[in-house]
């Protein structure tokens, strides 16, 4: 199904340039509101995004793909606007972004007076909370990847390691550290871990459940699991959950390769020690690889009210300090020598196992 996305912002890059869509989608226009300063910006191998309906080639579209955005300055009565125009236009609605029950029900009337499908792509996995109080064992290898924050291309590396493993035949199954990734073919990390209807404990088991159930039903060769937010607080006026989604999963399941994701900044080879001891005691995992992200803090926005702000950075930024930091240390520019190590420290051990 050939879709527009909307509204496109640089969140959503990931997903076109290391995602598969499910379902045969196929990105093929790109609209973003005026005002985001991504006109004409090019995404992927030839897509450029666009920030008017009229320029949109609807001849070729066959669905409006809406999705969620990073960016707060867009209101709902914008997006109902270029929901409306697409459905007039005969154009179905693939729903991937989180709506009230009075949006979505307006969807739904939406959709039917002009008879198109509405086909809703979210809270694909349906869990049933396990009365069973006991950790099950997790036969699979397990890849982690966690962060020093958000926006610290987490979810690049989590698509990227399933897009170069996938093109080496194994068969990885993806919890991702953000919601909405079922369009994917991945598991977004599950709804009740976010919720206040179970205690951490139960989280916990559940967590642990979730994980091996997926495992009895996909047999996958491997389980790549991505955790939100951060490993410990940014600073007083922002928490990142305080690095409890980090101690939840670290103890609901065991990691075989643990990924660091972390802002870009000058570090010193002393700093990078004591995050390795921070995992070793606080979480009982042994940090595998660092990644050195594109984006960095805005100092300023992290003692203020308000969203945290970030600087983004180029590759050749980010590559600069990188040879003089320890080996296990990876840019953007390095994810296959990232990829080429993970699969060597997954055979030794299975090796290990072996013996």
């Amino acid at each position: 199904m050939r879709a527009l996305v909307y509204p496109y912002d640089e969140n959503f890059e990931v997903f076109i340039r290391y995602g598969r869509f499910v379902n045969d989608i196929k990105i093929l226009e790109i609209l973003s509101p005026i005002g985001w300063g991504l006109k004409e910006k090019v995404v992927g191998e030839n897509l450029v995004v666009k920030t008017d309906v009229k320029d949109v080639d609807w001849e070729g579209v066959e669905a409006l793909l809406l999705i969620d955005s990073i960016r707060t300055n867009l209101n709902m009565d914008e997006i109902m606007r270029v929901v409306t125009f697409s459905v007039k236009q005969g154009k179905n609605i693939i729903l991937n972004r989180n709506v009230n029950d009075e949006i979505y029900s307006r969807l739904v009337e939406l959709c039917e007076e002009e008879r198109v499908s509405l086909i809703d792509f979210r809270n694909q996995d349906q869990w049933q909370v396990v009365n069973d109080r006991h950790i099950k064992t997790i036969n699979t290898p397990i890849v982690v990847v966690a962060g020093m924050g958000e926006h610290c291309n987490k979810l690049e590396v989590q698509l990227y390691l399933k897009k170069y493993l996938r093109n080496l035949e194994y068969k990885v199954c993806l919890v991702s550290s953000r919601v909405n990734t079922a369009i994917l073919g991945a598991h977004s990390f599950p709804d009740f871990m976010f919720g206040n209807k179970l205690d951490e404990s139960s989280k916990i088991i559940n967590f642990n459940h979730f994980i091996k159930k997926l495992e009895i039903e996909e047999k996958p060769d491997i389980i790549l699991i991505g955790i939100p937010g951060s490993i410990m607080p940014v600073s007083e006026k922002h928490s990142e959950y305080f690095g409890v989604f980090a101690f939840e999963v670290f103890n609901a399941i065991k990691s075989d390769v643990l990924l660091l994701c972390m802002h870009n900044n000058i570090y010193t080879n002393e700093y990078f020690e004591e995050v390795q001891k921070l995992f070793k005691y606080r979480y009982q995992s042994d940090i595998d690889a660092i990644i050195i992200s594109n984006y960095a803090y805005d100092s300023f926005s992290l003692e203020t009210e308000g969203e945290i702000k970030y600087l983004s950075f180029d590759d050749a930024e980010v590559d600069r300090y990188i040879a003089d930091y320890p080996q296990n240390v990876y840019g953007r520019t390095a994810y296959e020598k990232l990829a080429e190590n993970v699969i060597a420290i997954l055979s030794d051990y299975a090796d290990c196992q072996v013996m």
